[in-house]
C-alpha cells in the first residue's frame, strides 16, 4: 500500500464528514488563506487576545511585579537588595 500524501488523507476524510462539518472546514480554510478578519469575528471569544493584552514592559517591571505578589501567605520570601 502506497503512503498517502497529506492532501490525499484530507480528501478521504472529507467523504466521512457531514455537510455541516465540511462547511466549517471550508470556512477555516478560507480564514487561513485570508489576511482579513471574518465578518463574524468577535474579539471577546478569541482566546489569543489574552496572550497579547496587558503591560508591554514586563521585562522592566518583573522585579516589582514579584515584590508586589510577595505576602505572608505566598510562601515566597524576599532577600534584601
Amino acid at each position: 500500500m502506497a503512503v498517502q500524501s497529506i492532501r490525499e488523507r484530507l480528501i478521504h476524510k472529507l467523504f466521512d464528514m457531514t455537510d455541516s462539518q465540511v462547511a466549517s472546514l471550508l470556512n477555516y480554510a478560507d480564514a487561513i488563506q485570508s489576511d482579513e478578519l471574518p465578518n463574524n469575528y468577535d474579539e471577546a471569544n478569541d482566546p489569543a487576545i489574552g496572550f497579547i493584552s496587558g503591560s508591554t514592559d514586563l521585562a522592566r517591571q518583573s522585579k516589582q511585579i514579584l515584590r508586589d505578589e510577595i505576602n505572608a501567605h505566598s510562601g515566597w520570601t524576599q532577600k534584601k537588595d
